[in-house]
């Protein structure tokens, strides 16, 4: 397994520890976590932790929020505004692709036509945002930037694309003298 992956793999079992708003769907009186105990209200929004999400959703006590249509819309017209300017990463939530999967994945197990209209065009915007800020981004490492604003726009997978290929851009133009470039 190289090095990438395992950083990938690292910062998805991270990522678990994060705290999302989820709906609540059922009560439950009390969930010790150690450091803290959870109480769930039906008809509450709650921030719970990634990975009790992923428990309290198969049990049917909690649904994620999903993106919807016109929240992926505005962020890709802001997106497109500056699509040539590296410098304007728009701020979108840090968990923007793990909802983005999650509402894709709801979507195209449906057989409603209008839902899977829906899929289409929500795979399409997520991909051509995602497009936009990995050109952004990838411009922003060739220039070795390290603006902290710009850096906390980027959701926690853009920042560990852009530290990656920052480094290694940084590592070819440190060679010995010897590279053909």
């Amino acid at each position: 397994m190289g090095l990438i992956t395992a950083k990938y793999r690292a910062l998805g079992r991270l990522v678990k520890t994060w705290k999302r708003r989820v709906e609540v769907l059922d009560d439950i009186t009390a969930i010790d976590l150690g450091m803290e105990e959870i109480k769930l209200v039906k008809g509450n929004q709650s921030e719970l932790p990634s990975w009790l999400i992923e428990v309290l959703e198969t049990e049917g006590y909690v649904s994620q929020i999903p993106l919807t249509i016109e929240e992926i819309s505005k962020y890709l017209y802001q997106e497109k505004q500056n699509a040539t300017v590296p410098g304007s990463l728009v701020q979108i939530p840090w968990d923007f692709y793990i909802r983005a999967k999650y509402t894709l994945r709801k979507l195209s197990g449906s057989s409603s036509p209008s839902e899977l209209e829906n899929y289409r065009r929500l795979s399409y915007m997520v991909n051509e945002l995602q497009r936009l800020r990995m050109r952004k981004i990838v411009q922003l490492a060739s220039l070795n930037v390290s603006d902290q604003i710009l850096i906390n726009r980027m959701t926690p997978e853009e920042n560990l694309v852009f530290q990656d290929l920052r480094r290694s851009l940084t590592m070819i133009g440190e060679g010995d003298g010897n590279s053909a470039v």
